[in-house]
């Protein structure tokens, strides 16, 4: 991991003149840089990019610009044509906050993808820099149980079931969509199991959804969001592809960073219920829209999960 800290200070004691320099090697010949106190991720153009120039309110992409070195002697990085995406630290409020998510998804896109691909990267970025920051408790709680949910399903089953964690981004209408079922999560913190249900997304082609229920309780002697993120992300054989990377991402940036490294969860239990089993309304009138209530799951019996992943 790179010490986020650390890098804003190299970067803020060096001057402003121009000049890239280099703060962190990463795989495939990227790096991170610091110019005129901003943040750069810098790759190879293997890809033969034409040039662009692109700015958002935060962000600039560059592709193939030359890139000369002071003295090839001692220089990390050869003469030559690379691709670059800078972050203008001067117009965010959060700066750790974002720094921290702009060089994981570097340091991803460099070892997942050895730096390929760079404008498709660059258009994660963009998507992701620009979701408002909503800062609610419930956004931890879900975020949460999505996450016990992938450990506890590769603990017990042995499968990685990240690559089809929100395979559509933000928008995606199911939380997990696998070759064979589709996954909603609904997470609660204390000992209800009702929930809130959006009946078109739960119940529509829903002959192999699931609902999954996870419930979880905010104990001391528990496990914060970070720490289930560092699992996660720090094993080698499972969620570590790009995509559950920028996934990470972006719902962190809907959470309090006191709460990702403060409140402590300890998971309770894990209950599947088969859609078509615990549908409330078999028949909606068409002319009822955007059907949306609260359903106990209790009268129901759950699945066992291994009749899913057996």
């Amino acid at each position: 991991m790179i010490n986020t800290t650390r890098l804003l200070k190299k970067i803020n004691n060096l001057p402003q003149d121009n000049t890239l320099y280099l703060l962190e090697k990463l795989p495939c010949g990227t790096g991170l840089f610091a110019s005129n106190n901003n943040l750069l991720y810098i790759v190879p153009n293997d890809e033969h990019c034409k040039f662009t120039n692109i700015k958002t309110d935060f962000l600039r992409l560059e592709t193939n610009i030359y890139v000369t070195a002071f003295n090839l002697s001692v220089s990390s990085f050869k003469n030559g044509y690379y691709n670059s995406v800078e972050l203008k630290l001067s117009d965010l409020n959060d700066i750790e906050s974002n720094i921290s998510a702009f060089v994981n998804l570097c340091l991803a896109h460099a070892t997942y993808m050895k730096g390929s691909e760079f404008v498709s990267f660059f258009d994660s970025l963009v998507s992701l820099f620009q979701l408002p920051k909503e800062q609610h408790y419930k956004n931890l709680v879900g975020l949460m149980g999505e996450l016990l949910f992938i450990e506890y399903v590769h603990i017990n089953y042995g499968l990685d079931i990240s690559p089809y964690w929100h395979t559509n981004g933000s928008s995606s209408r199911l939380d997990f969509v696998c070759q064979f079922a589709n996954f909603e999560v609904k997470t609660t913190s204390n000992d209800s199991l009702r929930f809130l249900i959006k009946h078109e997304q739960l119940f529509t082609n829903s002959e192999k959804t699931y609902l999954v229920a996870v419930v979880i309780e905010e104990n001391n002697i528990g496990r914060t969001l970070k720490d289930i993120i560092i699992h996660l992300q720090g094993n080698s054989t499972f969620c570590n592809s790009l995509n559950f990377a920028i996934n990470i991402e972006k719902e962190k940036r809907k959470i309090s960073p006191t709460d990702i490294n403060s409140k402590r969860f300890v998971l309770k239990k894990i209950h599947v219920y088969r859609a078509n089993d615990i549908n409330p309304f078999s028949i909606v009138p068409d002319n009822v829209e955007e059907l949306s209530y609260k359903l106990d799951l209790l009268p129901y019996s759950n699945l066992s999960f291994e009749s899913l992943f057996s």
